[in-house]
């Protein structure tokens, strides 16, 4: 038997795809947010930073686009799934 280990923080192109929302992988404290609302964004730029499991998480943007609403900051306590940022598609 084989196990693969599954990385919470692993998104695959199609996460989310529908929606655009950054959402957190866990519970846990936003330690910083990198981004405002009309920014312009690269797939794999720096969106935010969790800190969960005494440990802290780079979130990334999973596509190219542009920052609709950035819906937490620095200090919040959020859930597993909280959405964080949403994005829209770079072209509109």
């Amino acid at each position: 038997m084989h196990l693969t280990p599954l990385d919470p923080l692993a998104r695959k192109a199609a996460d989310g795809a529908g929606d655009g929302v950054t959402r957190s992988p866990m519970p846990g404290l936003v330690k910083a947010v990198h981004v405002v609302a009309g920014q312009t964004v690269a797939a794999g730029d720096r969106l935010a930073v969790l800190e969960a499991m005494k440990m802290e998480h780079s979130l990334t943007a999973a596509a190219d686009g542009v920052v609709a609403e950035v819906l937490a900051q620095a200090g919040d306590q959020v859930e597993a799934g909280a959405p964080l940022i949403r994005l829209e598609p770079a072209d509109g």
